[in-house]
């Protein structure tokens, strides 16, 4: 199952901060039950989504694992706009960053240009991102996700030999 996104330009761009923060940190691609990146997580999605920052809209179809993970890192960037601001005026003229992830500061500039000149205006965004995040169908998503792991399970549970007891 699929979902699809239709974004207006100012929500995709907020997408595709989030995904370039998500994928900056380490690990953030890797299914911590079996420790090997997911089939399809967010790394995905910057291929689909870049060509589209320009557009009046973007359209994204996303699984349900890839619903979860953008909601997670759109938590995430929130946080971090939260106190981009009070970070800005700590860093003062210097070119230290203002975020722990690398490369944030340029990619948050590049795709909000407001920010430069006024860096109170990432709060602004902080709470047009929350918006968006109630707007995704992670309910659904995790819906699918419980089935999909049930089926697993019971797969998994049919492979096992009869005679083999200590499998059980």
């Amino acid at each position: 199952m699929r979902f699809s996104l239709r974004l207006p330009q100012r929500q995709a761009r907020m997408v595709a901060l989030a995904v370039a923060y998500h994928l900056a940190r380490p690990g953030s691609e890797l299914d911590r039950e079996t420790m090997r990146e997911y089939e399809h997580g967010l790394a995905e999605l910057p291929a689909a989504l870049e060509p589209q920052l320009e557009a009046v809209t973007a359209s994204l179809e996303l699984l349900p694992l890839q619903v979860t993970l953008l909601a997670t890192a759109l938590s995430s960037v929130v946080n971090e706009l939260k106190m981009y601001s009070v970070f800005d005026t700590m860093a003062g003229e210097s070119a230290r960053p203002r975020s722990t992830a690398p490369g944030f500061d340029d990619r948050l500039r590049a795709l909000f240009p407001e920010v430069v000149d006024d860096p109170a205006c990432a709060s602004d965004l902080a709470g047009e991102m929350t918006m968006l995040r109630r707007e995704l169908p992670l309910g659904r998503a995790g819906e699918v996700l419980e089935v999909e792991r049930r089926a697993a399970e019971e797969a998994e549970r049919s492979r096992k030999k009869p005679w083999q007891l200590w499998k059980r």
